[in-house]
């Protein structure tokens, strides 16, 4: 009666017809980093739950669709001629994952992802390139990550991500709705 009691009791963390939004920050290099400085980012991410898929006897995985927004700066000086150089960059991408569901709390998953990317680049100061130079560029660029959310309550909790994103490692708030 007590292990009845304890799958009925089971709820997924993530399961179809959930939505979930992230808000992070983000360390490290990620899609083209010029490797000046330490690039620290933002970002926001969307996730609704679209099927589920079962794996098993009582396991169950759960695909994901959504997007990301985030934005990256990095700067750093040069030697005793105060050449500064700043990055700015932003993406934005749609992405999927793939939930593997075995716990209530835990929430690890798996995605890619593929977006536009703007950026900008500016040299200041005497060094390799003129006084004064800004560059310009942006390109489509595709992505993969591995994370996992953990919830605190019902619908609140952290995530982690690490993979080839904006940044490297994203850390942050994730909210789930039924």
């Amino acid at each position: 009666m007590i292990a009845l009691t304890g799958v009925a009791g089971f709820t997924q963390s993530f399961e179809k017809g959930n939505q979930g939004i992230n808000f992070g920050i983000g360390f490290g290099p990620g899609y083209h980093t010029s490797g000046y400085g330490f690039p620290i980012g933002i970002n926001g991410s969307y996730e609704y739950a679209i099927v589920e898929v079962p794996m098993g006897s009582t396991l169950t995985g759960v695909i994901g669709v959504g997007g990301i927004v985030g934005v990256r700066f990095a700067s750093t000086h040069y030697g005793a001629g105060d050449v500064k150089y700043s990055s700015t960059d932003f993406m934005i991408a749609v992405r999927g994952t793939y939930h593997f569901i075995f716990h209530d709390k835990f929430d690890p998953y798996a995605g890619i992802s593929f977006g536009y990317q703007g950026s900008t680049q500016k040299w200041k100061g005497d060094g390799p390139e003129p006084p004064e130079t800004k560059y310009k560029y942006s390109y489509f660029v595709p992505g993969f990550f591995v994370g996992a959310r953990y919830f605190f309550t019902d619908n609140f909790g952290v995530f982690a991500e690490l993979g080839y994103m904006l940044n490297v490692i994203n850390l942050g708030v994730t909210l789930k709705i039924d």
